[in-house]
């Protein structure tokens, strides 16, 4: 990477830190973009697997912003380890918007975020909107925190000119169970996750995040 690509965004790998809440829906395959080619959704009957992940990127890691991804399982012949490809994302974060794209043909596109005060610091709410149009919302209750910090790593596949690009990623943290409450514009571009309730929902503190490994 040249001088000038480095002022414009960092260079891999990126360690991040912050806190996220991830929640898992099952949605019919049909609902969602096509698939990169040479994958297929991992799916039970006619729906897939999507995961929701909204994290707040803290200072002290490699950049520091917000950020909503929008994530489906995907596999293909010889590939075991947990794989998802990014359908959508928001950052509002020029450099990670740039960096996303260039490095990892991951689609960020810029957003705005707000975040609320929550009287538990366990608990958690944000809305995202785009070009003064509401996009998403996500407030999220706890439960109970669940001890250690367990990890988890695999890959993120995209679709670029050249075919499929592969990414290595892994994260930990302390875990938090809890209900997500979240709320889609019916006709936004995530207006396949409208109306739907999550499998399970998660928030993940004290989150460490490498990607680009």
């Amino acid at each position: 990477m040249d001088t000038h690509d480095e002022t414009r965004f960092p260079q891999a790998p990126w360690h991040l830190t912050g806190t996220a809440c991830a929640s898992a829906w099952r949605v019919p395959a049909r609902d969602l973009p096509p698939v990169p080619k040479g994958l297929d959704y991992v799916t039970l009957g006619d729906t897939a697997l999507v995961l929701t992940i909204w994290a707040a990127y803290l200072p002290g890691g490699t950049l520091a912003y917000n950020e909503l991804a929008v994530v489906v399982a995907v596999r293909r012949h010889g590939m075991l380890a947990p794989t998802g490809t990014v359908t959508h994302i928001w950052v509002d974060d020029e450099r990670s918007a740039t960096g996303g794209r260039e490095l990892w043909s991951i689609p960020k596109q810029l957003g705005d975020f707000v975040s609320e005060p929550h009287a538990d610091e366990k608990g958690f709410a944000a809305r995202l909107s785009t070009d003064g149009q509401p996009v998403a919302s996500v407030s999220f209750a706890p439960n109970m925190s669940l001890p250690g910090q367990p990890s988890a790593s695999g890959f993120v596949i995209q679709q670029n000119d050249c075919g499929l690009l592969r990414t290595r990623c892994r994260g930990r943290g302390r875990l938090v169970t809890g209900r997500a409450s979240w709320d889609f514009a019916a006709t936004g571009p995530l207006a396949f996750l409208h109306g739907r309730t999550p499998m399970f929902s998660l928030r993940v503190r004290d989150l460490q995040a490498s990607f680009g490994i």
